[in-house]
Parts: C-alpha cells; structure tokens; sequence
C-alpha cells in the first residue's frame, strides 16, 4: 500500500526542549531551505510551517517524495549519511526552523534526549517506508488506482469536513502528478473518471471525496 507522502509530528518528542543549543531562523514562503548538493552538518527541526522535499531530473521534472509538517525533523538522512544531499526542501509555508549542529547531536541531543534519538529513528523509518511503498504502487498500480489510493489515504490523515459531510482535502492536480510522479494529463483523466463515477465531486480547487467506499474499492483492486 502507498505510504500517506505526510511527515507528521511525533507527539512524544519535544524538539524545543534544547532550543538553546541550536540556532533560530525564519524562512518565507517559496525559499529553498536546502539545495541538492548541500553537505548537512546539522539536523532541522519545523517548529511552524510545511516544507515539501522535492527531488529534480536533469531535464527540470520534479517527484514530491513527501510533505513535513510543524513538529516534525527533516535533514537527517543526509547527516547521517555524510553524503551531500539528493533533494531540495522548499516552504511550502513561511516556516520557523531550529537547526541542530553536529556537534551539539552528537554530544547533547543523542546522549540526554532518548526520546529525540527515538524521534530520529522512527522518521527515517517513515521514509524507508514512504519510499519503498511508491516504487511497489509504481510498478504494480495502474494510474487511477494510484491516484484514488493517494486521496484515500490522504483522506485518513488530512480531512476538512465541509457542512454537508463530505471530505475535502487541500490537494491540486499539480501536487498530485509531483507526489505520484505522473504527468498532469494523466492525472486529469483520472480525476475526471473519479468524477464520473462519483467516487469525487466536481470542484475545481479542492479534491472532495463524494464516496470514499468507491475510493477504497479502487485502492484495493
């Protein structure tokens, strides 16, 4: 099953808790945070904001390989890694963002916060897990089951209920072709046939879901 592409806050880990180790920046909406290519000596945590992960080919085609929302760390793979980082990060919102050096990881975060070093672990497992569920939906999932799969799933976690019951999510045709790594049209057609079948109604901003049981039967055929 694809893994929902939102990295979302651990409850139980209190990133602030060592605030004055670590350094305190703004960035505005749009602004990459980190380039690919950068080499990441430090760990970043969203205190306000979403940042999307965005990875490039050289002919400017872009894969959204996941969302993370206020609460939730990002840059850690490459630290650990210790090879420049394969992604872009871009606020998708202005963002509040403490960034954790080294040596302050290593020495403090790692050694006094156990619930933070669990916090590390249980993100990178999300994206071990986010990844490997998109190449398996790749390779096995025709387009329209992937993209019903994305909005049910999305749906479990990100729902705005509109007065008459019904499920909206903030998701354009655009955000949907990036996460999925599909072309707009492709996404447009299968959006209309969602339609068509009434699983979605007809809007033009916002993906909302009319039948989430047509949703479900889609995803699981």
């Amino acid at each position: 099953m694809l893994g929902s592409p939102w990295i979302c806050e651990n409850p139980h880990a209190n990133w602030t808790a060592p605030a004055a180790h670590g350094l305190f920046k703004r960035f505005k909406k749009k602004e990459i945070i980190i380039h690919s290519g950068d080499q990441i000596d430090c760990i970043y945590y969203l205190n306000k904001g979403r940042i999307k992960t965005v990875a490039q080919s050289p002919s400017g085609s872009q894969k959204i390989l996941w969302y993370i929302e206020a609460g939730s760390i990002f840059g850690e793979t490459p630290f650990f890694n210790r090879k420049p980082c394969d992604y872009n990060f871009f606020a998708v919102t202005d963002c509040e963002i403490y960034i954790y050096p080294m040596e302050v990881i290593m020495q403090e975060i790692i050694p006094k916060f156990p619930d933070l070093t669990i916090s590390i672990i249980k993100t990178l497992s999300r994206k071990v897990h986010i990844l490997s569920t998109q190449v398996e939906d790749c390779v096995f999932n025709k387009p329209l089951a992937r993209v019903a799969k994305l909005i049910y799933l999305l749906h479990q976690g990100r729902i705005l209920e509109d007065k008459r019951g019904s499920s909206s999510i903030p998701l354009t045709q655009e955000d949907i072709a990036n996460t999925l790594g599909m072309h707009r049209v492709t996404v447009n057609q299968a959006l209309k046939q969602l339609k068509e079948i009434r699983a979605l109604k007809d809007h033009t901003h916002l993906i909302i879901i009319h039948d989430l049981e047509k949703l479900k039967e889609l995803m699981e055929a």
